[in-house]
């Protein structure tokens, strides 16, 4: 099964790392916009976020199902489509 590298995100770095982090990226945004989680970037897939709950001092974010794919625009705005 999964295991999770602690204090390390395996992608040196680059993303997100706490939830302060989180928020402040956040902040940026109106707090009424929708939100949805993209992934695999060769294919782009959007989520909507489900439950939320902290083990083992990781705060784990769930998918509440798949929404369709991303629209082109949203991936390239993420860095996905050049």
């Amino acid at each position: 099964m999964g295991r999770h590298r602690r204090g390390r995100s395996g992608r040196g770095g680059t993303g997100l790392e706490t939830v302060a982090d989180l928020i402040e990226t956040l902040e940026r945004f109106d707090p009424d916009l929708e939100i949805r989680f993209a992934v695999q970037p060769r294919m782009p897939m959007s989520y909507v976020l489900g439950p939320v709950a902290e083990y083992d001092d990781i705060l784990w974010i769930g998918e509440a199902g798949s929404d369709g794919y991303v629209p082109d625009d949203a991936a390239f705005r993420l860095g996905w489509h050049g």
